[in-house]
């Protein structure tokens, strides 16, 4: 769900949406990236990614999660309500990461961390 703005398109890679799940492999770099608009101006947005295993939310350790501190985000802040923004990241599956079945919860948050836009996927950690 998403409070202060919405998602307009999602990328993720080794994914199609006629995918059950998307296959990340374990050892290699997995890509997304969303159209999103604010609903208001926004000054700071942190990035916040979950993996969910039988309803626990685990932590996925992102390198940068500040957006705007990102240079490889693709986002200046301020953020300007009614404007569209594309985010772009890459995270690496540790090989660590256990080979599960997972919901992915990926969500954007302002310095009050209210919810920006929040994406919810199934996936498969191989």
């Amino acid at each position: 769900g998403s409070t202060l703005g919405t998602f307009t398109k999602v990328v993720i890679s080794e994914c199609n949406t006629s995918d059950e799940r998307c296959i990340f492999m374990r050892g290699t770099n997995a890509s997304m990236s969303i159209n999103f608009t604010p609903n208001e101006d926004i000054s700071k947005i942190i990035a916040r990614v979950y993996g969910e295993i039988s309803f626990l939310p685990i932590p996925f350790p992102l390198s940068q999660p500040d957006v705007c501190k990102d240079p490889n985000a693709g986002i200046k802040c301020p953020l300007h309500k009614d404007q569209e923004y594309h985010y772009t990241t890459t995270m690496f599956l540790q090989k660590s990461f256990p080979s599960v079945n997972v919901n992915i919860k990926w969500e954007f948050v302002n310095e009050n961390s209210e919810k920006i836009v929040c994406i919810e996927f199934p996936a498969k950690i191989k």
